[in-house]
């Protein structure tokens, strides 16, 4: 029998649970495993009673990434609600991501009815409980996800979830997967409310104050010392203090990939964001926060550099093989190791500081990326795109990025200073950043959302669905598509392996897969969003501002930037 309205269900507990626990937002795309669920919406609305504010997403790729994308800017995990084994499939790379971005977020999963008797609320009632019972539901994201749990009593909700919270906000931080039965939802869930503070996330800690004070003395008694980072700035405090010790010691700090802004980007020290830089010049490297400092087929430090590595994730269990050497290595956490760098005393002797920031002007000139030519008949380049994205950048602005051959020359121009004002992708799963900008965008309604996508990565986000949610939910967003006519990616990584192969010579790569599309219209259809197209350089300001002002009177635009096609292969019958 359903439940006494004295006796919550385990779906009605859970939502209650969520919302005392901080929990913003549940992202879902309701199944047929979901009844509970949607009498719990239906009662706790009527009764004006505390929830997560539910946004409904057409494609599970949405509903995670805005998950992901809130995380990013509030610092809180968010709760992604799907569809027994066919919504956590849709979930696809977004699962990914949030395990390779290190983002907390709890993924709710039904699974199909067991009782067949129809005795008990939610039972079997339709064919598909039959063909949607999966065995093994939970290992479609087992290496994805830091813990999966069956809830298989009501009763345990609240401890289940706060535990799930408790391992997912952990550091190294990122998904944990809850599934129950239908009928698990349904049961009668009244347990004694537990005390948030005994479930707190396990804290990080710096480093032993000798660790502290022998790597305060190799950097400063370094010649060229450099840092490497990618994901420090995700604690923004972080990245003010990174500044701030590069400043006093004289330290080169290198952004490789960044997912945050890490040290503001207008910082004399700043070297860049080009991957293998200096290695060859710097005896000290720090690796702070950071999964792929270089690439070992293309470059390495010199045979006498010293090498230290301090990160949430030192050993990265979660990939397969993977090793950068280091005399010393700590699972540490770098906003606490910043704070003791900076509280031990000035160093004198050895090299000065000035001559170490002679070293670094001097690099910053030569790591300076060269103009690119001008693009044939009046049309845009990367360049150009760049500089005038940049001209649209205020002090709310915040900007997503997901255009991977494009990311050395973007963010050399933006060089984003603010933290927190600049997320990227974690992981390799295209079509994260429209979804995570909605994300972005319900975390920080005041944020200006500016979103910079190749074709491939807007195509995989699934357009159809994002600017549905944007417009249904209040969450404008500027989206520029960098639109060089296919994937680029794959010819790059074709050309690394064949640089005079056949594929170049014959100019053909199989990736002109979005020549002709007419992109920005799929977002004017689903969500009523503006869809631009430009061509010209001579058009391309007055088109983003006209796009931004669509923005910032609380509607969607999409600029599709034609560029230079990456091939002139047709693809289709000849």
């Amino acid at each position: 029998m359903p439940p006494t309205p004295s006796s919550p269900t385990a779906a009605r507990r859970l939502l209650e649970e969520a919302a005392r626990m901080g929990v913003d937002c549940l992202f879902t795309n309701l199944g047929s495993d979901h009844p509970a669920f949607i009498e719990a919406f239906a009662a706790l609305d009527a009764e004006g009673a505390a929830m997560p504010r539910v946004i409904v997403c057409p494609h599970e790729m949405t509903a995670l990434s805005a998950a992901h994308g809130h995380a990013m800017r509030s610092g809180r995990a968010q709760m992604v609600l799907v569809h027994v084994d066919v919504g956590t499939q849709n979930l696809g790379s977004s699962i990914h991501n949030a395990a390779r971005g290190r983002v907390p977020a709890i993924v709710v999963a039904g699974l199909s009815p067991v009782t067949v008797g129809g005795g008990r609320a939610g039972a079997r009632t339709e064919f598909i409980h039959y063909t949607q019972d999966t065995p093994r539901q939970h290992e479609i994201v087992g290496p994805y996800v830091k813990w999966s749990y069956e809830l298989r009593a009501g009763e345990m909700v609240d401890q289940v979830l706060l535990r799930g919270m408790q391992l997912a906000c952990t550091e190294p931080a990122g998904p944990v997967y809850l599934t129950g039965a239908r009928e698990v939802w349904e049961e009668p869930a009244a347990a004694p409310a537990q005390a948030l503070p005994d479930w707190a996330p396990a804290r990080g800690a710096g480093l032993p104050q000798e660790a502290a004070r022998d790597l305060a003395q190799a950097l400063w008694g370094a010649r060229r010392p450099l840092v490497i980072t990618s994901y420090l700035g995700r604690q923004p405090e972080a990245a003010a203090l990174l500044a701030e010790l590069s400043s006093r010691m004289g330290l080169a700090v290198s952004e490789v990939n960044p997912q945050y802004v890490n040290c503001p980007g207008d910082h004399p020290n700043h070297v860049g964001y080009r991957r293998n830089a200096l290695l060859d010049e710097a005896d000290l490297v720090l690796m702070l926060d950071v999964d792929v400092p270089w690439i070992p087929g293309q470059a390495a430090p010199r045979p006498d550099a010293r090498l230290f590595h301090i990160d949430c994730d030192p050993l990265k269990p979660g990939l397969g093989f993977w090793h950068f050497p280091a005399e010393r290595r700590w699972q540490a956490d770098s906003l606490a190791v910043l704070r003791q760098l900076l509280d031990l005393p000035v160093l004198t002797g050895g090299v000065g500081r000035a001559q170490r920031e002679a070293w670094i002007a001097d690099a910053r000139g030569r790591l300076a990326l060269p103009d690119l030519p001008a693009a044939p008949d009046g049309g845009i380049n990367l360049q150009q795109l760049s500089e005038a994205v940049a001209r649209l950048v205020g002090e709310r602005t915040v900007v997503l990025f997901e255009s991977p051959t494009a990311t050395e020359r973007v963010l050399h121009t933006l060089r984003m200073a603010r933290p927190g004002s600049y997320y990227a992708n974690g992981g390799s799963g295209l079509g994260w950043g429209i979804n995570a900008a909605i994300g972005v965008k319900l975390a920080d309604p005041q944020a200006e959302v500016i979103t910079l996508v190749g074709d491939g990565s807007y195509v995989f986000g699934v357009p159809s669905s994002t600017y549905w949610v944007g417009e249904t939910y209040g969450a404008p967003q500027l989206t520029v598509v960098f639109n060089n006519g296919g994937w680029n990616a794959p010819k790059a990584s074709t050309l690394l392996v064949h640089p005079q192969g056949t594929a170049r010579q014959r100019d053909r790569y199989w990736t002109t897969t979005t020549a002709r599309a007419r992109l920005a219209d799929i977002a004017a259809a689903a969500g009523g969003a503006a869809a631009f197209r430009v061509s010209r350089a001579s058009e391309l300001d007055a088109t983003l501002r006209q796009a931004l002002e669509t923005v910032r009177g609380g509607r969607s635009a999409v600029v599709d930037v034609v560029l230079p096609p990456i091939s002139g292969q047709v693809l289709g019958p000849p």
